[in-house]
């Protein structure tokens, strides 16, 4: 995951942490990369983005803003 700067989020071992936090030192923090690569439109070999791949976005989007529409005016 990508975070606002273009680097790669760290999360907290949630694990090791809850293990070790009733340790007489202290926890044991530490950050490690989820293994989560962001998803990005399927492109072809030359790096363009597919007709099918942005045809879906723009279905996606539409529905979205269906969505949003239909609760703005429903509500």
């Amino acid at each position: 995951m990508l975070d606002r700067f273009g680097g790669f989020m760290l999360k907290l071992d949630t694990a090791t942490y809850l293990i070790t936090q009733d340790n007489s030192a202290g926890p044991i923090v530490q950050y490690v990369d989820d293994g989560f690569e962001p998803h990005d439109p399927v492109t072809d070999a030359n790096g363009n983005v597919s007709r099918a791949s942005a045809a879906a976005y723009l279905v996606a989007y539409a529905l979205l803003a269906g969505v949003i529409g239909y609760f703005f005016f429903a509500l």
